[in-house]
């Protein structure tokens, strides 16, 4: 598990990155894939509508259960070689940690259209829910600061009748 962990995985047209749109209950996880990273054969099965990206469920494997999480918005990887049934259409050989995801984006192995696809999906953007994005990390470090207003010398009532006076002197 910590391999998984620590690696530094490449997608394949067989194994490509995929988002996942939410849970679907007993360890099945609807994603989204983009028609530019699966293989022409995978695509023809899956795919046969021939849209630009395609839904299917994803199986998390028992050894990864009560291990690792799968949040809605994540990045995983899925081995789509081998369809388990009709509706799964296959496994989730790796959960992506926002390190791997920096990784792939520096490597130039990032496919970008997830976003627009997200956005096309859900309605929303997805910047800051994105793991390894520039806006989810300033979130994460303004999440830990103190905002700029607090104060720290605990007299915060003086500060704000004093600007409740100035807006009376306008007046």
């Amino acid at each position: 598990m910590q391999d998984a962990l620590n690696s530094l995985p490449e997608p394949t047209p067989q194994c490509p990155v995929a988002r996942v749109l939410g849970p679907r209950g007993q360890n099945l996880h609807e994603i989204v894939v983009a028609r530019s990273v699966v293989a022409d054969d995978i695509n023809k099965l899956l795919n046969p509508e021939n849209k630009p990206w395609f839904t299917t469920l994803a199986q998390l494997p028992p050894k990864y259960r009560s291990v690792v999480w799968v949040k809605r918005g994540g990045y995983v990887m899925v081995d789509l070689t081998e369809q388990l049934t009709d509706k799964i259409g296959g496994d989730i050989a790796l959960v992506l940690m926002p390190r791997q995801i920096k990784n792939l984006k520096q490597i130039g192995q990032w496919p970008e259209e997830y976003e627009a696809i997200w956005n096309a999906l859900v309605g929303t953007p997805s910047s800051s829910n994105c793991p390894g994005s520039a806006a989810a990390d300033g979130a994460e470090r303004s999440a830990n600061s103190p905002s700029p207003d607090t104060e720290t010398d605990g007299d915060s009532s003086s500060s704000s009748s004093s600007s409740d006076d100035d807006a009376s002197d306008a007046k």
